[in-house]
């Protein structure tokens, strides 16, 4: 791989994350960007056709992740460069860490740009390519617990057991799968940031819906219905959130 020059396609479905990124690596002689695109899924393809020495996948995206694309594109004569792009998301950056995969946080400031290109410019070729994959696959795969703190300490759940959030003024009720709630001690913007934006999503100021259990929403009344061992639950939502939910599953 010649690091003198390096061609890179860019993937994140925030135009204006990618445009700041472009402005950023014009600076970068050694970066040719030849595409961008906002869906992972268009994405894909092209990477396969061209396969591009250096990849900036955002983490998170409706539809895929940039864990699912990295996954999708790779091979055993295709192992390119990958730089990770993410808000803060401790387990996604866990996850990117112990694989020993680079990183770079929104919004991507010039001065740690320059050092992620200068940590390629430094590593000429990734001989453990497949088991950094291989680690970064399990970790990602593995079940997590997140840590909410309560009125008297703390539980940890796997958010795959959450139905639906309920906000409660400045706290937050997580309605359970076995028919437990459980109310803790933060905010709802502070659940939402803390669980994986692929599977939940905030329908109106007072729920955060769990995505797989999601059977049906009305668009008449606003209203979304879960399904759980039999039991169904009808949460209202907006019209505004639940276009961009329509728009988030029909991409997916």
């Amino acid at each position: 791989m010649n690091t003198e020059q390096l061609t890179a396609i860019i993937v994140d479905d925030e135009a204006e994350a990618i445009k700041n990124l472009e402005a950023l690596l014009k600076a970068h002689h050694q970066v040719d960007v030849c595409g961008t695109f906002q869906k992972p899924e268009e994405a894909i393809g092209e990477i396969q056709n061209h396969e591009p020495d250096l990849l900036f996948l955002d983490v998170q995206m409706p539809g895929k992740t940039g864990f699912d694309v990295l996954k999708e594109v790779s091979g055993s004569l295709y192992q390119p460069i990958v730089i990770f792009t993410t808000a803060y998301e401790k387990y996604a950056i866990e996850a990117i860490r112990l694989a020993a995969f680079d990183f770079l946080l929104k919004p991507i400031s010039e001065e740690e740009l320059a050092h992620a290109l200068q940590r390629i410019e430094e590593k000429q070729e990734q001989p453990d390519y497949s088991q950094k994959l291989q680690s970064l696959f399990r970790a990602i795969d593995k079940p997590k617990q997140l840590k909410f703190n309560t009125s008297t300490g703390f539980i940890l759940i796997d958010p795959r057991e959450i139905l639906y959030c309920q906000a409660s003024r400045n706290y937050c009720e997580l309605f359970l799968n076995n028919g437990e709630r459980e109310v803790v001690t933060c905010n709802m913007n502070r659940v939402g940031k803390m669980l994986p934006d692929d599977r939940f999503f905030r329908i109106s100021r007072f729920n955060i819906i769990n995505l797989d259990y999601l059977k049906k929403v009305e668009r008449k009344d606003h209203s979304c219905t879960l399904l759980a061992d039999g039991e169904k639950i009808v949460l209202k939502g907006t019209p505004k959130n639940l276009k961009v939910l329509e728009e988030k599953l029909s991409s997916s």
